[in-house]
């Protein structure tokens, strides 16, 4: 017989409870504050939400030590000082149906508290009809001290050591330049969403950002990215179901590899939402590379009512009621700003509309082309009128094939890649044995769609990449360039100067190194401005400052955990700066397809290019017979 035993607590005390404050304040502290710059937003809203016309932001140690906010708004009393720093306190609503109604930024009631349940706290705060303010201390979560002290209108919150009582929590925060990046990033945001409030980033006592109350979005978008960001931006002015859209966008000139300049503000709050980023991004469509994100600053008025913000506990993602209609509205109001770019006579914008006169093709004939030479491996232009091919062949091979049929050409063979096993016939430990020497070959490779390199090997037919080799021959060259101990960067005759954003200042001037070790070599110029001296002698100048961008984009994430990763990812970044990349689309000589297949010959695997993507993939003969029906 069994013997039932009963749990030693189930008869003296309940199973559940209620959680001390102290251990809520910390979760909820958990989900409000993630690094210094959820403080720092938390704060910026506080301040919008009292009516601020000027906002002053100060940081030490990119907010680990102390983040001090202050704001010239409508300040507060004493009681509502002290009930601030509460749970779930909160002067922005008082029943359920003002979460249907929601303008103001904090709503919650929890920003304060948590902010304080991990920190030193301090608030100072005077209204414009009482004589003297007062001052609000918290520690930890506990209630120090309360007192009078002179302060001017307004309030000022100082958070000092961040995390002082949960150094597991502070263990998982990046360096001092990312917590920086993020910070400023966040001030940003609220730069360009608010137009008539004025603000000021302090980074140990430096200036960093200094905006004007009053100045326009324009204004404000030079002030943080340059005036050259703006040449390449349009205005933005529509609606379209209840919604009003405002904002700058750019051209399809004008791209990123990430979202990351990408802002969408909704009644002033800056939100994440899918249908935005995705009918954004639609209004693009067929006018940017593979790859490449467009650029725009997006500002939303909608009823309250059409929208849930509460959804997320630090109210970054909101949710529409129609999520289609939105992504529809959005992606049709930037189609039709980018209608009005395009040249008289024609319907719709292409890719060709924002291309500079002297690189817009018109046909075969006049079209510029890349050279490889059979001994660098290096590309000069050469047109195509050089080419061996005859009008014929062109007309029955060069034609482009729909994206249907490319993808059916591609998938019609195994791809090999990086996790995968080679397969067999192609994955010998000796490269020489993919195919027959290149005089064997003959007048093959025959290249199709501009694109992709045909070669006849037992039993198969490869399908090879031009882009994706070409990238991969330049990034392998490049490495040993710069491997090399007596490596020496190409002095400039004229430094390159490039500005970059506040948010990728410290960051640049932080690793230095890591950019001479991939070869560039740059120094601070004053204020956010740096110069480029030296270069390794591969890369085109001209793409330098793009790919300077980019590897700061990367670095600002902050996911990279040891040098070797950190210099493999920016070599990579690297290879787009080199000089004369075949692309897809560029028509080669004979001399130029056995140059390739030469470079290929001496590849290891894995066989892709330095992104990731295949270089090649196969066709047997097999596969062909059952396509035929020759084979069951």
């Amino acid at each position: 017989m069994q013997k039932k035993t009963n749990h030693p607590k189930s008869r003296t005390s309940p199973a559940i409870r209620i959680l001390p404050e102290e251990v809520a304040n910390r979760i909820a502290a958990g989900e409000v504050v993630e690094r210094p710059a959820s403080v720092v937003k938390e704060l910026i809203e506080n301040a919008l939400d009292a009516g601020a016309t000027r906002v002053s932001i100060r940081l030490v140690a990119a907010g680990r030590r102390t983040i001090e906010v202050a704001d010239n708004g409508c300040g507060m009393s004493e009681q509502d000082a002290i009930l601030a720093v509460e749970r779930h306190a909160t002067s922005k609503i008082r029943t359920a149906e003002d979460l249907d109604n929601i303008v103001t930024f904090g709503f919650r009631g929890e920003a304060l508290a948590s902010i304080a349940a991990v920190s030193r706290f301090e608030l100072v705060t005077r209204r414009p009809q009482d004589d003297g303010g007062v001052r609000v201390r918290v520690e930890g979560g506990v209630l120090r001290d309360v007192s009078q002290t002179s302060a001017p209108v307004g309030t000022r919150v100082t958070v000092n050591r961040l995390y002082f009582n949960t150094p597991v929590r502070a263990k998982f925060l990046k360096g001092i330049a990312t917590e920086l990046s993020q910070c400023i990033d966040c001030v940003q945001r609220y730069v360009l969403s608010s137009p008539e409030v004025g603000f000021q980033l302090f980074h140990n006592d430096k200036l960093l950002l200094d905006v004007p109350e009053h100045a326009t979005l324009r204004e404000r978008i030079a002030l943080i990215w340059g005036l050259p960001f703006l040449r390449d931006l349009v205005e933005l002015s529509a609606e379209r179901v209840g919604m009003r859209f405002e904002g700058m966008i750019g051209t399809p000139n004008l791209s990123r590899s990430s979202r990351s300049h990408q802002f969408f503000f909704l009644n002033r709050r800056p939100v994440i939402n899918r249908s935005l980023q995705y009918g954004f991004e639609d209004g693009y469509h067929q006018l940017l590379l593979v790859g490449r994100r467009p650029v725009g600053v997006i500002l939303i008025e909608t009823s309250p009512r059409t929208v849930d913000v509460n959804i997320h506990p630090t109210k970054r993602e909101v949710r529409f009621r129609d999520e289609r209609a939105v992504r529809t509205a959005m992606s049709e109001v930037v189609r039709e700003c980018l209608a009005r770019l395009t040249p008289p006579g024609t319907s719709s914008p292409s890719r060709d509309t924002f291309l500079p006169p002297s690189s817009v093709s018109t046909g075969i004939e006049t079209k510029k082309t890349s050279t490889v030479s059979p001994l660098s491996g290096t590309a000069n232009n050469a047109t195509s009128s050089e080419s061996e091919f005859s009008e014929a062949e062109t007309a029955r091979v060069f034609q482009a094939p729909t994206e249907e049929r490319q993808g059916e050409l591609l998938t019609a063979g195994k791809v090999a890649r990086p996790s995968e096993e080679p397969t067999s016939g192609w994955g010998s430990a000796e490269p020489t044995a993919f195919f027959h020497s290149i005089d064997d070959i003959g007048e093959t490779p025959l290249q199709v769609f501009d694109t992709y390199l045909l070669v006849p090997d037992e039993g198969r037919l490869l399908i090879i990449d031009q882009h994706a080799l070409h990238e991969r021959l330049m990034y392998e060259t490049l490495r040993e360039e710069l491997a090399d101990q007596e490596y020496q960067a190409q002095r400039l005759v004229v430094p390159l100067l490039i500005d970059v954003p506040p948010s990728y200042s410290g960051l640049f001037e932080a690793n230095l190194e890591l950019f001479r070790q991939v070869g560039i070599e740059a120094a601070p110029f004053g204020g956010n401005t740096f110069q480029i001296t030296a270069i390794c002698h591969l890369y085109d100048e001209s793409k330098v400052a793009d790919v300077v961008y980019r590897v700061l984009e990367q670095l600002a994430q902050g996911d990279l955990f040891s040098k070797e990763k950190i210099l493999d990812d920016l070599l990579r970044l690297a290879v787009e700066a080199c000089r004369g990349a075949v692309k897809a689309g560029d028509r080669l000589t004979i001399e130029e397809r056995r140059a390739l297949l030469e470079g290929f010959r001496t590849l290891e695997p894995p066989y892709t290019c330095p992104h990731g993507r295949p270089i090649v993939t196969e066709l047997t003969q097999v596969q062909m017979e059952k396509s035929f029906r020759r084979r069951p």
